[in-house]
């Protein structure tokens, strides 16, 4: 009863999110089960995280079976909404099939490399007990206490708990931070009928999954060709960084660069061809951040300059030159005045860490050779990165990247990139997006072999057309 009560907290998210990500009026018509079954289990446990705060609300007590049987009804209700789309699976393997000679070889051999080493990831999950610092100083301890209370109870700032007026109250390291993480943590342990923090730890191996499947099926519906498809695929779940956050489960980063990342690729598709899937998508993603953590709110302002630049065309280049002297000026104005973001304290300095960043990007071993590859791309796309079609996704990662160059050299978080201790969580809330854009820009720009690449190149539509 415990192993089938734990396997569907993991299926019963999954469900959710797929059914409903097939509703009739989100126009799915072109959705593929890669792409469905990633952003599917990140949108369904999002929703499960939803259901457990209005059962809260409600006065109902959390627990595996009220909360179980409200997904079922949400589920059902998710089929009767669908139930006009059509079911049609693609044959597994088909792009493998369409492969001829080595490549089937190559994509095989890439397949089985994903496969391992999401495996041996999954077991030291399973090995390890609750082992970072932040997650069991500042997530797994609000888990820990809606777990046995059944109730979200609030969590205070540690002077007002000290204090004594709250006594229903409780206090952590992070008491400000958003219930999502948290709240999948709990679900989990429902599950299990016990605590265990190992195997509340689950959902990272599947947000890993997840995000490779979606990152997949997106490249594929790029039209890029299945094997060059699936090698960045597999260059963005080899990074050592990643592989980190899912070992060492209990952060909230992995799952916020899934959300992020998910949500500015399907931008980027939106863009290319107004889809209105992949515009919900995109939506419900970047709103999503902000359930995750609290600089998810800032990750989601970053997607208004690119809206900008495509609801305001003429703008373009000059204007986003604009945008960005006006918000550096604003920046230098300001310098050394003290206040408080998103519950952050924040002091303005201009002082440029360029030593962290050339360490931890150059020269150690967090990223394997990506930054290296970031600036080929660059380097070979620069008379394209602004042209029409680019434009609003090159917007969308410059935002990405000047958001964190602001964070880190201009207030006191500069001395969290010094110890080394944020600036690789924070750049792989970003990392997921970057990938794929870079990879679009080898295809599209820098025009790889043939016999890599494929044999059709695509033609570009102007975001602007239908």
């Amino acid at each position: 009863m415990e192993n089938f009560a734990l396997a569907a907290s993991l299926i019963l998210p999954w469900l959710l999110g797929i059914v409903w990500l097939r509703a009739s009026w989100l126009k799915p018509a072109s959705t593929t089960w890669p792409i469905l079954l990633g952003y599917g289990y990140l949108a369904g446990l999002l929703f499960t995280t939803l259901v457990m705060r209005l059962l809260d609300a409600s006065g109902i007590r959390l627990g595996f079976s009220s909360i179980a049987v409200a997904l079922a009804l949400l589920i059902a209700a998710g089929i009767f909404f669908s139930r006009k789309q059509s079911w049609r699976i693609r044959r597994p393997g088909a792009d493998w099939l369409s492969l001829s000679g080595w490549k089937k070889f190559i994509y095989a051999l890439l397949l089985f490399l994903i496969v391992t080493r999401l495996a041996g990831l999954g077991l030291e999950i399973l090995w390890r007990p609750l082992f970072p610092w932040d997650a069991w100083s500042q997530w797994a301890t609000k888990a820990r206490v809606w777990y046995e209370t059944g109730q979200i109870l609030p969590f205070v700032q540690d002077d007002i708990w000290l204090e004594g007026k709250f006594p229903w109250a409780y206090t952590d390291a992070a008491p400000h931070y958003p219930p999502t993480i948290p709240l999948i943590q709990a679900w989990m342990n429902y599950g299990q009928g016990a605590w265990n923090d190992t195997l509340m730890n689950l959902p990272w191996l599947f947000c890993a999954g997840a995000l490779g499947l979606a990152f997949y099926g997106q490249a594929r519906q790029w039209q890029i060709p299945p094997l060059f498809s699936l090698l960045f695929t597999y260059f963005l779940l080899s990074l050592p960084m990643l592989n980190v956050h899912i070992a060492l489960a209990g952060y909230a980063d992995l799952f916020m660069g899934a959300f992020y990342g998910l949500a500015a690729i399907a931008f980027f598709h939106w863009v290319r061809n107004r889809d209105f899937w992949q515009g919900s998508m995109a939506l419900l993603f970047a709103m999503g951040c902000i359930l995750i953590k609290q600089p998810g709110i800032a990750w989601a302002i970053t997607f208004l300059p690119a809206l900008l630049i495509i609801f305001l065309p003429r703008a373009t280049l000059a204007g986003t030159f604009l945008l960005a002297a006006a918000v550096l000026v604003t920046l230098l104005l300001f310098e050394g005045k003290d206040f408080y973001l998103l519950g952050y304290h924040l002091h303005l300095k201009f002082t440029p860490a360029w030593q962290p960043f050339r360490e931890n990007m150059m020269a150690m071993d967090n990223w394997h050779l990506l930054w290296y590859l970031v600036l080929t791309a660059l380097l070979l796309s620069i008379p394209r990165l602004y042209s029409l079609p680019y434009r609003s996704m090159t917007t969308l990662v410059f935002a990405a990247i000047s958001f964190l160059l602001v964070v880190f050299y201009f207030t006191h978080a500069q001395k969290w990139a010094e110890d080394f201790t944020l600036i690789n969580r924070a750049f792989l809330h970003m990392v997921p997006m970057l990938v794929f854009y870079i990879m679009i820009l080898f295809r599209e720009t820098a025009r790889l072999p043939a016999f890599i690449m494929g044999e059709r190149q695509y033609e570009w539509k102007s975001p602007g057309d239908t």
